[in-house]
């Protein structure tokens, strides 16, 4: 690390939060915060570009590689970028491999641009009747002049799971849940903040909470980042998709989801990243048998189209992977297909670099 020149370099195997940690210390920040922080690797999150709830403020992994080093299929050595803020010689292969899923080549070190740390944080709950206008919250924060570090839902259903780690008795009926965080200075964090609660309140929540202290706030965490697990925990069949929408449109896909799960006799959890537009559904059945499984399928392909139709993409993070390889040409057209499938032959014509991914 670096802090003259707000540089880390470090290889691949380094768990994120390591790093977080440690130029915390220095006063520094690393942003890029996925929600397994504690034991993903940072050659894993540039592989997957992956986001988190910072995103939303600060962008994702990809907005911190400034170069690195990776082994090609060949055995080459690759060195792409460099480790400056700004490098335009040749094209930008650095940000290709970023998200690439390993199929181009093998990450081997990083070169990651660190910025200030935010002196201050401030975090409240806002409650509201029902996931309609929590999401329409969602809108009028992102527009009213201040970005939010972060800005995060919780639909009824989740907060069904994780009432016991709510700072309030469960609320019940439709009621839904934003976990807004503002950043900066003491007087910036402050005052966003205030305005904030002042929207949020504009727009019909019942409830506006500020965690008072670092406990109030773990507190608040703890059931955002639990819920995943507590999904999993209750249902014998689970799919996860990771789509984003423009934000607008939020409203729009969870009417319809709502609407498909009804369809396919299926229960389906909206959560994540709603700033960006970066929902996470999580769909679900009470079994596991063949026709279970049939109808999550039909559910899922139907969710994917109808969130193209909304302006989406059918990936806002987790990536295509062997899962939703299958989904591609929903999304990319057979020239960018084709293209990227080219792109793949040149880096590695053997196919021996993480083969059968991304696409079908």
């Amino acid at each position: 690390i670096t802090p003259a020149d707000m540089l880390a370099v470090v290889e691949p195997g380094v768990v994120t939060m390591t790093l977080r940690d440690a130029v915390r210390k220095m006063g520094l920040f690393y942003p890029p915060d996925p929600a397994s922080l504690d034991v993903s690797t940072l050659g894993g999150n540039a592989a997957t570009n992956a986001g988190g709830p910072a995103c939303v403020k600060y962008g994702v992994t990809r907005d911190y590689v400034l170069g690195l080093e990776a082994v090609l299929p060949s055995g080459e050595l690759l060195r792409a970028g460099a480790a400056t803020r700004k490098g335009v010689v040749g094209y930008d292969l650095a940000t290709l491999l970023v998200g690439s899923e390993g199929t181009l080549g093998i990450i081997t070190r990083l070169f990651l641009k660190l910025i200030p740390h935010p002196r201050a944080t401030r975090t409240a709950l806002a409650l509201f009747p029902d996931p309609e206008r929590a999401v329409a919250a969602v809108g009028a924060v992102m527009t009213s002049g201040i970005t939010p570090s972060c800005v995060e839902l919780m639909d009824h259903r989740c907060l069904s799971l994780v009432a016991g780690d709510l700072p309030f008795p469960p609320p019940g009926g439709r009621a839904s849940l934003l976990l807004i965080e503002t950043d900066g200075d003491e007087a910036a964090a402050e005052a966003d903040m205030a305005h904030v609660v002042a929207v949020c309140r504009g727009m019909s929540a019942d409830q506006v909470l500020p965690a008072g202290d670092e406990a109030a706030r773990e507190r608040m965490w703890r059931a955002r980042r639990s819920i995943s697990l507590r999904v999993h925990e209750s249902a014998a069949l689970y799919v996860s998709e990771d789509v984003a929408v423009p934000l607008s449109r939020i409203p729009e896909l969870l009417v319809a989801v709502e609407a498909l799960q009804c369809e396919h006799g299926l229960l389906t959890y909206a959560f994540g990243h709603a700033g960006d537009g970066n929902i996470h559904l999580n769909m679900t059945a009470a079994t596991c048998d063949t026709e279970a499984t049939r109808r999550m399928e039909n559910m899922v392909e139907k969710v994917l189209r109808a969130v193209l139709d909304l302006g989406g993409t059918i990936s806002g993070e987790h990536g295509l992977g062997m899962a939703k390889r299958r989904f591609a040409p929903l999304e990319l057209s057979p020239a960018s297909l084709a293209l990227q499938k080219g792109l793949k032959k040149l880096f590695d014509p053997g196919r021996i670099v993480n083969p059968g991914k991304l696409f079908p």
